[in-house]
């Protein structure tokens, strides 16, 4: 069954509700997004912040898993991702990581307008956990889950990854931006074509000794990565070049204010071969990855979990 409503479709499944809609940010751009609602009442309603260069399609399977599972889920792409991509080739070219940033905080202002009964929650892979300190409404949230999310500086990437990474931010844009405004990358399957500005700020932060923290209060004018005071869990495999044993701690040592525990996944425990940096959103993990996120979020809603909860603060390195 489908109903369709001013650009919105609905199609009523076994289990939930899945809606397109789109989401307006506060400088006129639209974002593609796709809620799965829960038929019951929702535990939650959770926020889903994509990857650098992914489709919101990748991500399906999982988001649908949380859903079935309770919550409302809304999976959205960034502005020039996807179909939140525009047609203008130089309003795509010049879209940057603090524009996303801005999405961010639209979208959970859209999820607290339309749920306005429900607490919030946020998972985000890769880019989408390391610009949650670039939200100013980061207080709606009562907790977050962090897969995969780093800080970025290609030399602390795994040998011989961190030779691409070289590559990618220092030589491959010099050959192309030039030519096309943006990063062709869609072609090589490497991800969605990245606009030029965009891969420029990215690639300015991941030549830099402690990533975006260098431009904090500089070309990046607001940050709140000292104050946010919630439950943070943070999830890395250890066969990912990108999230490592470095970047991982990198990263979260700048939300000083959290309860964080953080756990490392390795592939042999879950009796795979490999993992990465994209793995725990395969299928073949639903009965070991996914159901350990799906307690997590029912954690951070539950009333016993306080913050600076000692249990937080364990780690499995």
């Amino acid at each position: 069954m489908q109903m369709k409503s001013n650009n919105v479709t609905e199609k009523i499944l076994h289990k939930l509700k899945e809606i397109t809609i789109t989401i307006p940010t506060p400088d006129g751009f639209e974002l593609a997004g796709t809620l799965y609602e829960y038929p019951g009442a929702p535990k939650a309603v959770v926020q889903f912040n994509i990857g650098t260069g992914m489709r919101k399609e990748f991500y399906a399977n999982f988001s649908r898993y949380l859903a079935e599972s309770g919550f409302i889920v809304c999976l959205w792409e960034y502005r020039g991702m996807g179909d939140s991509r525009p047609d203008d080739k130089e309003e795509f070219a010049a879209i940057t990581m603090q524009d996303w940033a801005v999405d961010m905080r639209s979208v959970l202002d859209f999820l607290e307008r339309r749920y306005p009964d429900w607490p919030k929650l946020m998972i985000g892979h890769s880019i989408g956990g390391q610009l949650l300190g670039l939200m100013p409404n980061h207080g709606i949230l009562k907790g977050m889950v962090m897969i995969t999310a780093s800080t970025g500086t290609w030399w602390q990437h795994t040998f011989p990854y961190r030779l691409k990474s070289y590559f990618f931010f220092n030589i491959l844009p010099a050959l192309t931006l030039p030519f096309y405004g943006y990063l062709p990358v869609r072609k090589m399957r490497i991800m969605e074509d990245l606009p030029g500005a965009l891969i420029l700020e990215w690639g300015a932060w991941c030549n830099s000794e402690n990533y975006l923290f260098d431009f904090l209060g500089k070309s990046i004018p607001y940050h709140a990565y000292d104050k946010l005071v919630l439950p943070i869990k943070a999830y890395w495999t250890t066969d990912d070049p990108i999230a490592n044993a470095v970047t991982v701690p990198a990263l979260l040592r700048h939300f000083r204010k959290a309860d964080i525990m953080t756990e490392a996944i390795r592939p042999a425990d879950f009796g795979v071969k490999q993992i990465g940096h994209f793995g725990l959103f395969s299928r073949k993990l639903k009965t070991h990855f996914w159901t350990k996120v799906v307690a997590d979020l029912e954690a951070m809603i539950s009333p016993t979990l306080t913050y600076n909860n000692p249990a937080l603060k364990k780690t499995n390195p």
